[in-house]
């Protein structure tokens, strides 16, 4: 039997690397191969043990197989945790509680004060120089204890609501436990009766490390539970850009990626608390925050999202999603946070309305601007066509004008009327009274003469005190009515010469022309026939100041 613990040990090791080599070793991995590397200290030390006669050195190599075994029990509850997705309870202070029965044992093999752990055995010297003391069941009650535990976690899992596949693996490390008990038990009892007996020692123990080895072994490549899909989850975790936090039902941190750790500190296994970030928020998005906290604790099935304003270095812009984390049931098994800076975005967006907003007060302006050269235009325009002193219309506008609608008036029998008139004795009113009041007489007689025309008609000012008026549709009976109004008119009107009470009035001489029979004139020179029109006119003036002043001559077209 000498040969069987190296023969298991060969087994491990060769199982050892096996995992080691086709595998990509996670956190799962290392805690695996450490329970892995007490299986092969166990059988290697058992196995060199009984190659030596040394007392002394059969005691140090089975001190180094117990230290091994030891460290059995609390290896196997760390590897059912992992295992069973329960990681989150493991910290450092939780991690020492737990491992304190298991370093107590390894003391104890350490120091074997007076040989209470393992001493020599005087009554079988030819077979087993040393036996067991006391202090070997105390690593007996650490491992058992470590056992129990086990078992309570991997049956507490088990009744829990978990995957299908989480089911397969919590069975399967039970059964790999059950197992390596059953071994375990069958040593205690078949080598109390072969060593007491037939003075033969048999290493179940030994192979019941190696079975349950190359049962796990076998579970966990067809299960792939130590799968690179974890490895790769966790890279993309820790290169995203967005924050990440992974609760449970119970709103317990199970995981959080690398930025998030940067910015906010959390601890696997501690309760979800909104308060860490409440410091800095925006006091006005602090109850935002907190409401959806709320909500998706009320309505957990639901998804979630709003965004806050967090102050680091500067404020930034946060999107908080809040999702629902289902199995294959759809039953709820955890809820996902997201942190998303939107910040450049925002910036992006104000930006821009900066941007609209500058650019609509400009088109404004623009518009304004627009608005005052149409004035200034149109005011350019009146200043153009009228006369700066009177406000009625210059000679410029009245010649165009007539140029236009004269041949239009003879080409279709439209009848027309000109006046032409002068002020009489304008030069003394200037002399006596000063051109500012030979100015107002000026201004008061146009405003007479349009009071006294109709809508249609264009007055002009001809060109010193004498003005010009066109009647459109107008024959000779209604352009002597208009005229004799007109005359009244101005003859009524009294200008106020600064003088106390003193006023003054003025007459006016007229010569009119109007065109109603419409002969063949030639019109192919519209200039010439508005120069004849207006002499015509200028001559039944003079007639009108010849004879006296402030009197009408009509005439006819010659």
């Amino acid at each position: 039997m000498i040969w069987l613990d190296f023969i298991m040990f060969l087994v491990l090791c060769g199982l050892f690397f096996y995992v080691y080599t086709s595998s990509t070793v996670t956190l799962l991995h290392r805690i695996y191969l450490f329970l892995h590397s007490v299986f092969m200290v166990w059988t290697l030390f058992q196995f060199v043990s009984q190659t030596t006669d040394s007392t002394l050195y059969k005691l140090f190599y089975l001190s180094i197989s117990y230290t091994g075994l030891s460290l059995l029990g609390i290896g196997w509850l760390i590897f059912i945790i992992f295992l069973t997705g329960q990681s989150y309870v493991i910290r450092k202070s939780r991690l020492f509680m737990i491992a304190i029965p298991a370093l107590i044992s390894v003391a104890v093999v350490i120091i074997n004060p007076e040989g209470l752990f393992l001493g020599i055995n005087d009554r079988m010297p030819s077979f087993k120089q040393l036996q067991h003391g006391p202090l070997y069941w105390i690593m007996i009650s650490q491992l058992v204890l470590y056992v129990i535990a086990s078992f309570i976690v991997m049956f507490k899992s088990l009744r829990g609501e978990n995957s299908d596949r989480q089911r397969i693996l919590i069975k399967t490390a039970i059964n790999g436990m059950f197992v390596l008990v059953v071994f375990a038990l069958t040593d205690l009892i078949v080598n109390v009766i072969s060593v007491y007996q037939f003075n033969r020692f048999i290493p179940l123990v030994s192979v019941g490390m190696a079975v349950t080895a190359i049962y796990l072994v076998h579970a966990i490549k067809r299960n792939k539970v130590l799968d690179i899909i974890q490895i790769v989850q966790r890279d993309v975790m820790n290169t995203m850009s967005m924050g990440i936090i992974v609760l449970d039902e119970n709103d317990t941190i199970l995981d959080v990626n690398k930025i998030m750790r940067s910015i906010v500190r959390l601890r696997i296994g501690d309760k979800f608390n909104p308060s860490l970030f409440v410091s800095q928020f925006k006091k006005d998005t602090v109850d935002e925050f907190t409401a959806m906290i709320e909500a998706h604790r009320k309505r957990p099935q639901d998804r979630l999202e709003t965004e806050i304003a967090v102050q680091f270095d500067k404020y930034q812009h946060i999107i908080v999603q809040s999702a629902p984390i289902l199995d294959n049931k759809k039953t709820l098994v955890g809820r996902l946070l997201t942190f998303q800076d939107v910040t450049e975005l925002r910036l992006l967006v104000q930006e821009t309305k900066d941007q609209n907003d500058q650019l609509q007060d400009r088109n404004r302006d623009l518009l304004l601007m627009q608005d005052e050269l149409f004035q200034a235009n149109k005011k350019l325009e009146q200043m153009a066509i009228t006369d700066g002193l009177t406000g009625c219309f210059n000679r410029r506008y009245l010649l165009h004008q007539l140029e236009q609608e004269v041949v239009t008036n003879i080409r279709f029998g439209v009848p027309f009327s000109i006046f032409l008139f002068d002020l009489d004795h304008f030069k003394s009113i200037n002399d006596t009274y000063g051109h500012v009041v030979g100015d107002e007489v000026l201004c008061s007689t146009v405003d007479a003469v349009r009071s006294s025309l109709r809508y249609t008609d264009v007055l002009a000012r001809y060109g010193g005190e004498e003005f010009t008026v066109y009647l459109p549709h107008t024959n000779r009976e209604q352009a002597e009515l208009i005229a004799e109004r007109l005359m009244t008119a101005v003859e009524c009107n009294r200008v106020n010469t600064g003088q106390g009470d003193q006023s003054v009035s003025v007459t006016i001489s007229m010569g009119v022309i109007t065109i109603e029979h419409f002969e063949p004139y030639d019109l192919t020179d519209p200039k010439a026939f508005m120069r004849e029109l207006l002499a015509q006119a200028d001559a039944a003036l003079y007639e009108a100041k010849f004879n006296g002043r402030n009197r009408i001559v009509k005439r006819k077209l010659a």
